[in-house]
């Protein structure tokens, strides 16, 4: 190549200046395992995603069912850099689908969270840009239909899919009965409704109600009504139902990340996170017919999980001792920030005379030697990517962000608010970190004194109101107890609003409910629980709004990760929403918790009431109740499908 083929200086200096290639904060969460885009230098700690293929390889030759890895890690090595290759590879060449664990919410119920992990993560799409769920109810749909005829053809996703949506719902909804039926015929399966509903995400009419029935939540009635399904199936066993299922047709890998949070206990056995979720997996590993789990920590939780009684340990790593994952050296220095370097300036049509421009060999290998973390590096190449030709004086005029805690905050911003929005748990503790960021503060004319989530007489915790706040009112201590309600069906909607209205109970002055305006509640709930508790009892309701949770929801990741993660204190933290609350939507200038705080208005929103519709499933299909009708009904599907 030619001098005259590279770009000049002048042109490579005026884009270093205006925008730098390592801006984009130096860590990795849920958004970058589940997006599109991912840099990936495959050589960085490949010894431990070769080991995960080379298992799965196995796996699917037949030499053994399942097993597990976990991998051990310092911070910044690149612990989920590792699940978001594993990710990127499965999404590109197949092999198995996958499921991410990052967010366990209420750890007592970690079973319970586990159903929703696996539903949200069967959601995300998979290959060919089809949800995971709707490549295994392909697989099932298929199964059912050659069960009905032998030498039925083969369907791929999108032909079900476009089949299902071009369909009418009356259509649809018997598809999906007698597919279901059929599937039936052969299997041995021990929730039958579990099957119907893996079959209805092939609608993308009804998938997304579908998904959160599978998640273990409530739908609203006339919604199981039109699906022919309970209003709720929260259970472990469908969690196994869901894993037998999968393992008839494709592997699964797990993945189990963020188990190092530092004041993740457990009140009542003083067991880490991490125990826990160590429990979790050896349950799984047991019940897991085909596939992998991988787990990826801190050596000092797994000096934790080696502490467990009854073989736990040899479950979480069936494999063999955990992996270790390495420092950077020259080499691999040189090599990340070429590849990080050569990205930027395809997009920018750049071409450098050297591909680490601005920067040396000499320079790198020196960073390399001494043995920095993927992070570290990054950090680095971050604060010295100038043009040679500035001086120190004006390399210390860089205006981008410098604050760690920003960096995080910004970081944490990126992921999708979408799924959390159905977590109570998730919402509630974003909510009350929010309040205890601010004691000691007047808001709203009042002074916050303290918030916790120790509700009940007894000083424990309660599964629908989330946490008090106590305050200062004119010299009168205040308690307000909070509820976040984002349950879709009555069943959870109405437990919750009744304990909210039991102040007795709880001890409270003031009940606050807080739910998505979009979420309706029934004339009856309204009636029953609602204007009682507004009217009488001089509670409130709070609107959750996305924009006004999503801030609170950043901050909270920020500081559950402070140590591993992103190496910042609590005194940054709370110094962070002080002084950058108002331009961050935080602390004293959070619309969500001075609403909460601030006097009661009296007034029932009627926006959000509705009568619930009431829909007649048997009228849209009749039974189908022996044999000769079932097998009618398949020949038909089968003409149809054909």
């Amino acid at each position: 190549m030619t001098n005259s083929s590279f770009s000049s200086l002048e042109d490579l200096n005026a884009a270093l200046l205006s925008q730098n290639p390592f801006a984009k904060p130096p860590f990795l969460n849920a958004s970058d395992v589940w997006g599109n885009e991912f840099f990936d230098i495959e050589t960085i700690n490949a010894h431990a995603s070769d080991a995960v293929f080379h298992a799965l390889a196995q796996i699917r030759a037949g030499q053994y069912p399942t097993t597990s890895i976990a991998i051990t890690a310092q911070d910044g090595t690149g612990k989920t850099h590792i699940i978001s290759r594993i990710r990127h590879r499965l999404q590109e060449h197949g092999g198995g689908l996958f499921v991410y664990a990052n967010k366990y919410g209420n750890i007592n119920q970690i079973k319970q969270g586990f159903q929703q992990i696996l539903a949200e993560s069967l959601g995300k799409i998979g290959r060919d840009g089809a949800r995971q769920w709707q490549e295994l109810a392909t697989a099932m749909a298929n199964n059912a239909l050659q069960i009905a005829q032998s030498d039925a053809r083969i369907f791929s996703t999108q032909e079900f899919v476009k089949k299902f949506n071009d369909g009418t719902p009356r259509q649809v909804k018997r598809w999906v009965k007698e597919l279901t039926r059929a599937f039936l015929q052969a299997k041995n399966v021990n929730e039958p409704d579990i099957v119907k509903a893996i079959l209805w995400t092939l609608s993308e009419e009804q998938s997304l109600y579908a998904i959160k029935w599978l998640k273990g939540e409530e739908i609203a009635q006339y919604k199981a009504n039109e699906l022919e399904l309970p209003a709720q199936c929260q259970s472990f066993e469908a969690v196994l139902q869901v894993l037998d299922l999968i393992s008839q047709y494709n592997e699964l890998v797990i993945c189990f990340d963020e188990l190092d949070t530092p004041d993740a206990y457990d009140d009542m056995s003083g067991l880490h996170l991490s125990q826990i979720l160590a429990g979790l997996i050896k349950d799984l590993f047991q019940n897991l017919n085909r596939g992998l789990i991988l787990s990826v920590m801190m050596p000092a939780q797994w000096i934790k999980i080696k502490q467990l009684p009854g073989g736990v340990s040899a479950k979480v790593s069936a494999h063999g001792n955990p992996l270790d994952l390495k420092y950077m050296d020259a080499e691999s220095t040189v090599n990340l920030v070429s590849f990080w370097l050569d990205k930027y300036y395809q997009l920018q049509n750049l071409i450098p005379p050297e591909p680490i421009y601005p920067f040396t060999q000499i320079q790198l290998s020196e960073l390399g030697q001494g043995r920095p973390t993927v992070r570290e590096v990054l950090k680095w190449c971050r604060e010295h990517c100038k043009p040679p030709i500035l001086n120190s004086s004006e390399n210390n005029q860089d205006a981008d962000i410098s604050d760690p805690v920003e960096l995080a905050f910004i970081k944490e911003l990126e992921e999708e608010v979408g799924n959390s929005l159905e977590d109570n748990y998730l919402l509630a503790d974003a909510i009350l970190f929010g309040f205890q960021s601010l004691i000691g503060q007047t808001v709203e004319r009042v002074i916050v004194q303290s918030a916790t989530d120790k509700v009940t007489q007894r000083g424990r915790r309660d599964d629908y109101i989330n946490f008090k706040v106590i305050v200062k009112d004119n010299g009168t201590d205040v308690t307000i107890g909070v509820a976040v309600l984002q349950y879709a069906g009555g069943r959870g909607l109405g437990a919750g609003l009744r304990r909210l209205n039991d102040y007795a109970a709880f001890n409270l002055t003031r009940g606050c409910l807080v739910r998505s305006k979009s979420r309706r509640i029934t004339s009856y709930l309204e009636q029953q629980y609602l204007v009682p508790l507004i009217k009488q009892q001089g509670g409130e309701y709070v609107e959750l709004k996305e924009d006004e949770i999503k801030p609170l929801l950043a901050i909270r990741a920020v500081h559950q990760k402070r140590e591993v993660d992103y190496g910042v204190s609590e005194e940054q933290i709370f110094n962070f929403i002080t002084e950058k609350g108002a331009d961050k939507m935080l602390g004293t200038s959070n619309p969500l918790l001075k609403e909460i705080l601030s006097d009661p208005s009296y007034q029932v929103p009627t926006d959000m009431i509705e009568d619930e519709p009431v829909t007649v499933a048997e009228s849209i299909m009749d039974d189908l109740s022996d044999s000769a009708q079932l097998d009618e009904a398949c020949d038909n599907l089968m003409r149809e499908f054909n």
